[in-house]
């Protein structure tokens, strides 16, 4: 993509087509002089040196202010022109009048913007501190700019979000009794201009408008005092689904597999092991093996040239990369064969990919598509394989002695990794988790993370959808967000954590935006305007999973509620609450005390134990104390509560679980009867694994920490 240099006097005639106030300028090229600029001697002007590619004026020596003379504005004309042009390609002089400004007594007021057109999200119109220390001030202040895709914010709701910024707050004069610079009006009608101008940008193909500063002027406008920009004629790109039918993946009635052998511990064998014991239909396993009639007991054909005139629904290929390439490009010949291929091996597409495998085999799914030509669905490469619960289906080329897999075909949660071994090691990790569906999707070289969500958002059994990506193909990060869209229309949750947050690939890596956004801060702002449940560590996609698969059909948090035993989970959930999350805690009314304190007197405990939230019971307390502690915060009005149970007491029945299986009983029905949310903490060791499943078998979360809990309790409330 090239792309061309807009300098700055052409900017400002773009933002006055709509209405973007600048200062009076003139330009002197080649073609005129200063005594033609509408300036009287002695006005206030500001000289600047106008080259392409000059993004920073002030460190290349291109920037003066003075009193208009028109000598003295030739002469530093003539100077800039033979200083700045020694490096860059010099176009003029701008002579610009200098603007009187209202300024923050106690923290910086100007303003940056720019608009940045971008293939994958549209549109993206940035937001924050500006001036020479724009970068600095992001840094130092700890908070960034704020970022809006301007194909899902308006500019009244990008209003609501500044004016709780605190560039905003400065600007209103909301901060430290702050006067205002600009009233609420004024500033609503500039944001309403730069949606204009995203619309300008397009039908002008420009690529980028960077706005820096912006100040207030005496009059309480707003005002653009320098600005650059791009043009380029890249369009923006949507994504086209991959045409799949989704019995053919979700319930698929004949898989054949090919790359078998009876080396011990092979990629196929380890497969092929797994799908045997899947309960397709007799004749629902084939492998392709020439020589052979039957391998391990399953029928053969010789090639895939044989499945033309006896199709399958999925074609798994654990074969080196070449030969994945040569049984696609042989399906394409014969004109069908496999609805889809699922290609396992790596090096197509990839950084080992030296032969070119995944440019040849992209050409051929694109030619084929674009003419109308059949082209089977391709998912991976570099996948590990898929689960379908309902066919007790298990593609992993994982041993089953390694991951005991759980089929529950009536569950309602599904899982999508870009990474096999996230996906292996959330299932090994959550024993407890079953799921319905579970794929690798690998490289995504053709059917995209955007694909297998249409999959699931089709599925209306699904109902907690958990997704690990590393990157978003094209503009599929769109896409995805429309699908996120669907799901949370229905109260259905997409959880999702984004590996390989990497700086945006910018088409001008000098300006501002290049240094101060990024790839995953744009995309975070997308998929959380279109309601996904944003985690932004492992121990959060977690913790939210875990709550999300026992309540998937959570529609709102209540405040939260600790019983415990342990005094030092009481200060570790307020630590993982923060100060600023304080408030999430149900705060006890001297009513609620007088009748908790009533529950301890029941059971003896008045005197050991205060009635507060969070609540330490002590270790003195047994499982009766624990449920009516608990009926009691959810009388109250507690949304969620948090039950942290140490096992090593004495009054817990850790062994018999007799007393732990009716416990965990009443608990179910009351988290039934209330609707609120009820999660397990135990944190101990090995012995009591058998402890732990009560209470997983009951369907609870059950966390190893009350830190993990709450870390989940914090991510929903702050998606909501």
């Amino acid at each position: 993509m090239t792309s061309a240099f807009i300098p700055e006097h052409e900017i400002y005639g773009l933002l006055s087509r709509v209405g973007i106030k600048t200062p009076r300028y003139y330009f002197i090229d080649a073609d005129s002089s200063a005594a033609d600029a509408p300036f009287a001697s002695g006005d206030p002007v500001v000289i600047k040196g106008i080259a392409r590619d000059l993004w920073h004026k002030s460190d290349n020596d291109a920037l003066a202010f003075c009193a208009f003379d028109v000598d003295a504005v030739s002469a530093m004309h003539n100077s800039m022109c033979a200083r700045v042009g020694r490096q860059f390609d010099w176009l003029g002089t701008l002579v610009a009048e200098r603007v009187e400004v209202q300024s923050a007594r106690i923290a910086p007021s100007e303003i940056f913007v720019s608009l940045q057109k971008d293939r994958c999200c549209g549109a993206i119109i940035s937001f924050g501190f500006g001036g020479l220390l724009t970068e600095d001030w992001a840094r130092e202040l700890k908070q960034s700019l704020l970022v809006w895709p301007a194909s899902v914010y308006t500019p009244e709701e990008a209003f609501e979000e500044l004016s709780e910024h605190w560039l905003g707050r400065i600007l209103l004069g909301k901060a430290r009794q702050q006067e205002a610079l600009v009233d609420g009006k004024t500033l609503l009608d500039f944001l309403r201009k730069l949606w204009e101008l995203d619309e300008l940008m397009a039908r002008e193909q420009l690529s980028l408008l960077e706005l820096n500063p912006l100040v207030i002027d005496r009059a309480g406008d707003i005002v653009a005092l320098d600005g650059v920009g791009l043009r380029s004629e890249e369009a923006h790109v949507e994504t086209c689904p991959v045409p799949l039918q989704d019995d053919s993946f979700l319930n698929p009635r004949r898989i054949a597999l090919a790359g078998v052998s009876a080396k011990a511990g092979s990629v196929g064998g380890l497969i092929l092991e797994n799908l045997r014991q899947s309960s397709l239909a007799d004749d629902g396993l084939l492998v392709v093996k020439p020589g052979i009639d039957h391998f391990a007991g399953i029928p053969c054909v010789p090639d895939v040239a044989a499945l033309a005139d006896d199709p399958v629904d999925v074609l798994i290929l654990a074969l080196p990369a070449e030969r994945c390439v040569q049984m696609v490009e042989q399906l394409c010949a014969e004109g069908g064969g496999a609805e889809v291929v699922y290609i396992v091996a790596g090096g197509i597409g990839d950084g080992a990919d030296k032969s070119g495998f995944g440019e040849r085999l992209s050409a051929l799914i694109e030619s084929r598509r674009q003419s109308g030509q059949w082209c089977p669905a391709i998912v991976g490469p570099n996948g590990l394989g898929m689960l379908l619960s309902p066919l007790r289906l298990n593609s992993l080329f994982i041993p089953q002695r390694k991951l005991n897999v759980q089929f529950t075909p009536d569950s309602d949660v599904a899982l999508i990794s870009q990474s096999g071994a996230f996906l292996i090691t959330r299932l090994s990790r959550h024993s407890n988790l079953n799921i319905k569906y579970g794929f690798s999707i690998g490289n995504q070289l053709d059917m995209k993370l955007s694909d297998f969500m249409a999959l699931m958002v089709r599925d209306k059994s699904v109902r907690v959808l958990g997704v690990y990506v590393e990157g978003f193909v094209g503009a599929d990060v769109c896409a995805v967000a429309k699908l996120v869209e669907e799901f949370r229309a229905e109260n259905r949750h997409v959880i999702l954590y984004k590996g390989g947050r990497s700086q945006l690939g910018q088409t001008a890596a000098a300006s501002h935006t290049g240094a101060m956004t990024g790839d995953y801060h744009v995309h975070k702002r997308l998929l959380l305007k279109a309601g996904v449940i944003l985690a932004e560590s492992f121990n959060q996609f977690n913790a939210v999973l875990k709550w999300m698969a026992a309540y998937p059909d959570l529609h709102t948090l209540g405040k939260l509620a600790i019983v415990t035993n342990a005094g030092y989970e009481t200060v570790g959930s307020v630590d993982t609450l923060g100060d600023n999350d304080s408030g999430r805690l149900y705060e006890l009314s001297a009513d609620n005390r007088t009748v908790l304190s009533e529950v301890l007197q029941r059971h003896d405990m008045q005197g050991l134990v205060a009635a507060s939230n969070p609540l330490d019971l002590t270790p003195m307390a047994d499982e009766e104390v624990y449920l009516d502690c608990v009926k009691a915060m959810i009388e109250f009005g507690a949304g969620v509560v948090m039950v942290g149970l140490v096992p090593l007491s004495e009054q817990l029945d850790t062994q018999q679980l007799t007393q732990a299986e009716a416990f965990a009983g009443k608990l179910t029905s009351l988290a039934q009867s209330s609707g609120r949310l009820i999660g397990i903490v135990i944190d101990a060791g090995m012995p009591y694994q058998r402890y732990k499943a009560v209470f997983e078998r009951q369907g609870f979360p059950v966390f190893d920490g009350m830190d993990m809990g709450v870390l989940g309790i914090n991510v929903l409330k702050k998606s909501r």
